[in-house]
C-alpha cells in the first residue's frame, strides 16, 4: 500500500507544482494544513477518499485526469517515467484540439520513421 501512498503523494506534488501553488495554499483551498499536505505528498500520511477528492477540487482537476498514471502499473520500479509522461500529458490537457493533434502528428512522424 506504501507504493500508492507514494505515488498519489507524487501526483498532487507534480500537480501541485505545475499549477505554481505552494503546499500552504493548496491546504487552504482544500481546507487541510499544509503539514498534512507535505505529509501526504511524501507518502507519510494515510489520505481518505473524501479528502483525496478535496485536493483534486482544490487543484481545478477532473478525477479521471488525476488517476491518469500512464500505462505503468503502481508496483513497477519506474513511477519516475509515469510522472514525466502524466506532467506531458497535463500540460496537453490545457491546450486546445488542434494543437494537441499537431502533437500527434509530430510524434507519429519522430517515432514512425
Amino acid at each position: 500500500m506504501a507504493e500508492l501512498s507514494n505515488l498519489v503523494g507524487a501526483r498532487i506534488r507534480q500537480i501541485r507544482k505545475e499549477r505554481g501553488i505552494t503546499q500552504e495554499q493548496l491546504g487552504e483551498r482544500a481546507q487541510l494544513q499544509s503539514t498534512y499536505i507535505g505529509g501526504v505528498e511524501r507518502g507519510e500520511r494515510n489520505i481518505s477518499l473524501d479528502t483525496l477528492e478535496k485536493i483534486i477540487v482544490a487543484l481545478e482537476m477532473k478525477l479521471p485526469e488525476f488517476f491518469y498514471f500512464g500505462d505503468i502499473s503502481v508496483d513497477s520500479p519506474d513511477v519516475e517515467k509515469a510522472q514525466l509522461i502524466n506532467t506531458y500529458i497535463s500540460k496537453l490537457m490545457l491546450q486546445n484540439k488542434r494543437e494537441i493533434q499537431r502533437m500527434i502528428n509530430i510524434h507519429k512522424e519522430v517515432f514512425d520513421n
